[in-house]
């Protein structure tokens, strides 16, 4: 067994890892770490200068890669900064490894931080590593715990005298485990047999059946179904949004799902949280008469909120593509009759039904000012490459994002997910380090945006050619929006939204001048005309680049 100085232990166990980036801001506390790092040349730190846009690029690079990523942040000051948009990384399953330095040990007197209790609310794992001699099998846990499934962030605070003592270091990395369990026939069984009788299902998908690679499986359960079928919170393409079938993101504070699952009588939940949602909509959502199949690879979330009748704890792939075969063997009771095929054609005629209203609703606003939200996705839908990866950052854009773009390629989108905003900026940064062959296309509320504007300077320092499209509406238009829902819900009253406080940008925020500062090219757009024009531009320059499109703000 080697005997290595703890850094040094540290960066050999990357190596092991595979990683070639390590995201960061450091401070004193990282001397160690950042006078290690000159000696690794195959490993390269991508500087923030801000602790949000550090833990962006973190998650967009894991999420891109589909591996654990490495963030190394300053201490508590530096560490609690990035909390925020951890716990995004949390609540997506996002493999990240963080980490801060920490003082010496020694320094009992004096008194130092306990680090590793900061993070443990929204982290699988957080320790602290005191003596060199934990630094190989502490890291390697790390990574471990990171990419089990239910995947997710941990956490590692590294004392100063652990990076610079020597110690024996065990360089190995963690294990290439086989995750993907298999689900029980007899829940698959069990599944089959209340499918086979179900004359209204509907299907919610989410984001752990695209991270299994389960999407194509989803689809054929859905069509031997007949399911209408809703997505969770849309951050990764986890069901084509141009099947005939999907009808769109579930909320039950959308009347129109709220009704599809009343009148459900089987609900397949598969890799998402059934029926979450901030406000208080009673102690089960589901109808009486609806018996509900949860599938999921996160055993803590089967039964979580719902009565289920078939829980099944498995990788979600394998058990859609259990419960698909299953289906097709059955003889066709569950599928491929006169219902199933009448809901699929009825499906297809509301499909084209609703993208036909989101068209004419586009085309009757013609070139008004300021552009409808799905002016701007539209325009953008026909100006962006075909291989290019959406950054979905736009928050109560959303809806146009998806009504104009159609996303049936896994790795085609990701979103924001988990309640902080300001990770579009370094999460595009991070997505597009992942995936440098493709163009990688942001776009960004500007409340969130300006969270995290500092990332322009990392783009621009490290000229990574993100093109950010900035939905500028002069205000934080999503509160407006859940304003509205806390009056209709919690007051039981008609929505009030005049003279609102704290939700208007009373001087807008002028993106293009910002990002001039950091010598990238600013547009500001307001006639929808010149947007395409302005996308292909901005993509065929190779450079970062920063359009800035002034929207209706309008709730």
């Amino acid at each position: 067994m080697a005997r290595l100085k703890g850094k040094n232990a540290l960066f050999e166990m990357l190596r092991a890892e595979g990683v070639t980036h390590v995201f960061g801001n450091p401070g004193t506390a990282e001397a160690p770490i950042m006078d290690t790092l000159r000696s690794y040349k195959d490993i390269k730190y991508i500087l923030a200068v801000q602790e949000g846009v550090a833990v962006g690029m973190a998650d967009g690079y894991a999420r891109a890669t589909g591996r654990p990523s490495f963030l190394s942040l300053h201490i508590h000051v530096g560490m609690i900064n990035g909390l925020s948009l951890l716990f995004d990384s949390f609540s997506g399953n996002t493999p990240v490894v963080m980490t801060a330095g920490n003082s010496d040990v020694r320094k009992l007197v004096e008194g130092r931080s306990d680090l590793a209790e900061f993070p443990k609310q929204v982290t699988k794992w957080s320790a602290e590593v005191t003596h060199p001699d934990q630094m190989a099998a502490a890291v390697r846990r790390a990574f471990q715990e990171a990419r089990t499934p239910p995947r997710g962030p941990t956490f590692l605070s590294l004392s100063a005298n652990a990076l610079d003592g020597e110690g024996d270091a065990d360089i190995r990395p963690s294990a290439d485990y086989y995750y993907a369990a298999a689900p029980e026939p007899a829940a698959i069984a069990s599944a089959v047999r209340m499918l086979a009788a179900a004359q209204r299902p509907i299907m919610i998908v989410g984001d752990r059946v695209a991270q299994s690679g389960g999407m194509n499986e989803a689809v054929r359960v859905a069509e031997l179904t007949g399911s209408a079928v809703y997505t969770g919170f849309y951050s990764e393409v986890c069901f084509p949004t141009d099947h005939p079938q999907y009808v769109g993101a579930f909320s039950l504070r959308n009347p129109a799902a709220k009704a599809a699952l009343g009148a459900a009588d089987v609900v397949i939940v598969v890799g998402f949280k059934a029926f979450g949602d901030f406000f208080y909509h009673g102690q089960s959502s589901l109808p009486g008469t609806a018996r509900l199949v949860h599938i999921d690879n996160d055993v803590r979330e089967i039964g979580r909120t719902e009565a289920t009748e078939v829980g099944i704890f498995a990788d979600t792939r394998l058990a859609l593509a259990a419960l698909s075969a299953a289906l097709e063997a059955d003889g066709g009771k569950a599928s491929g009759t006169k219902g199933s095929d009448e809901r699929r054609r009825s499906l297809a005629a509301q499909a084209r039904a609703r993208q036909d209203a989101f068209m004419a609703a586009v085309d009757k606003a013609g070139d008004r000012r300021p552009m409808l939200p799905a002016r701007m996705m539209v325009e953008l839908a026909r100006a962006m490459p075909r291989d290019a990866v959406v950054v979905d950052d736009s928050i109560s854009s959303k809806a146009a994002v998806m009504g104009a773009i159609k996303f049936s390629k896994p790795g085609s989108m990701y979103a924001q997910r988990g309640g902080a905003i300001g990770w579009g900026m370094g999460g595009a940064l991070g997505v597009k380090l992942a995936v440098p062959e493709r163009p990688v296309i942001a776009v960004l509320g500007d409340g969130s945006a300006m969270m995290t504007v500092q990332g322009l300077w990392t783009a621009a320092n490290y000229q990574i050619p993100v093109v950010y499209l900035v939905c500028n509406n002069a205000s934080y238009r999503i509160l407006k929006v859940n304003m509205r829902v806390y009056h209709q819900m919690v007051l039981d009253r008609a929505p009030d939204l005049g003279g609102l406080v704290g939700m208007d940008f009373g001087k807008p925020f002028d993106f293009a001048r910002i990002a001039s500062a950091f010598d990238i090219a600013g547009d500001r757009i307001s006639d929808p005309a010149k947007l395409g024009p302005a996308i292909r531009k901005a993509v065929d320059s190779g450079k970062p680049a920063m359009i800035d499109v002034e929207i209706d703000g309008s709730v």
